[in-house]
């Protein structure tokens, strides 16, 4: 069989490297001199954890994020690589809230929606 055409052109695969690269790189901070404009570690300050500790870290982190300024620096180049390629980026998105719940386990994001807060 012949091999199926790339969908993804060689431009948003260098866009996604560049954003990938860069993400990586402040997720993996581990002192600070390493650490993003904001002074917030990576992933890479939790290298020493154990499976539990780290588990706890990367589930169990609650962070303010009901605004996208609020976020992190470590975590707004993830949700920048998610746009960066056109295949289904419209369809299948997700949406803000769901976007900010997802890096941020914020609850007041949920309670907005609950209550109807959304705009």
């Amino acid at each position: 069989p012949s091999l199926c055409q790339c969908p993804i052109s060689s431009m948003e695969m260098q866009n996604a490297k560049t954003i990938f690269d860069y993400a990586l790189s402040v997720s993996c901070a581990s002192t600070e001199d390493d650490n993003d404009n904001d002074g917030n570690l990576g992933y890479g300050s939790q290298a020493n954890k154990s499976w539990s500790e780290l588990c706890k870290f990367l589930h169990g982190t609650i962070c303010g994020g009901t605004e996208w300024d609020a976020l992190p620096e470590t975590m707004k180049p993830w949700i920048r690589l998610r746009d960066c390629i056109e295949v289904g980026r419209e369809e299948w998105r997700y949406g803000e809230e769901q976007l900010l719940y997802h890096y941020t386990k914020d609850p007041e994001i949920l309670m907005s929606l609950l209550n109807g807060d959304n705009s």
